[in-house]
């Protein structure tokens, strides 16, 4: 595709280093973390290790899709200028992620004092040099955890320990002596019940019944002292 100069917007990796020129970061692929809907930025520097100034172009095949402030300027020795790419707002997801196309071209000369670039960068200039980026899509970032990792499993060891805190009485000595006296009543009515069965009446009905009531009374005595012992 034929290279373009992007529209202006409103509003540490290895470089390449061009001879007698600037030295480009980063240096081979333009990478953008790709959302929909939304304005992706990332940035170029452009460094000027050399002792005159340099002037530069920023060009691209897809000039609809990208803004790049600045898009030319000037570079003065040992300075760096930091251009800001923005890829617009994209619709859909891209047919396949690996498969872009779009390339950016850095362009950078000795400016001599010139302001025209036009002039400076006409063709066949053979003072001008190029490094050329390749676009790469990334994949979104993932959403945050509403929970942070690990927390979950202590809130919940937290809360069974709470639960089991809270459920057992803070009166402790006085739960001790109602399990006493519970203690007390099922030894009495045990004593009763053992009487009472080596007690003959002549009535098996009443004898039977008298028994089973016992029987249940001491089952639901034992049941709670069994469970707060």
């Amino acid at each position: 595709p034929r290279l373009a100069s992007p529209r202006p917007c409103s509003g540490t990796p290895a470089s390449a280093t061009m001879a007698d020129g600037l030295q480009i970061n980063p240096d081979k692929e333009l990478k953008f973390r790709l959302e929909l809907k939304k304005q992706i930025p990332t940035t170029i520097r452009l460094y000027n290790p050399g002792s005159v100034e340099l002037a530069f172009k920023v060009k691209t095949t897809a000039p609809k899709k990208y803004c790049v402030k600045p898009n030319t300027g000037f570079v003065t020795p040992g300075a760096t200028q930091v251009v800001h790419v923005i890829m617009q707002a994209q619709r859909d997801w891209p047919a396949d992620l690996n498969g872009c196309k779009d390339k950016f071209l850095v362009q950078s000369v000795p400016s001599g004092g010139a302001v025209d670039f036009a002039e400076l960068f006409a063709k066949g200039n053979e003072g001008v040099t190029e490094t050329k980026l390749r676009v790469t899509y990334q994949q979104p970032a993932p959403p945050p955890s509403p929970v942070p990792e690990g927390e979950e499993d202590s809130k919940t060891e937290d809360t069974t320990a709470s639960f089991k805190t809270s459920a057992l009485p803070g009166d402790v000595p006085s739960l001790q002596r109602e399990l006493e006296r519970y203690r007390v009543k099922n030894e009495s009515l045990s004593a009763d019940l053992n009487a009472s069965l080596r007690t003959k009446t002549g009535t098996g009905g009443g004898q039977r019944g008298f028994s089973l009531l016992h029987l249940l009374i001491t089952a639901i005595i034992a049941f709670f002292v069994g469970r707060f012992l």
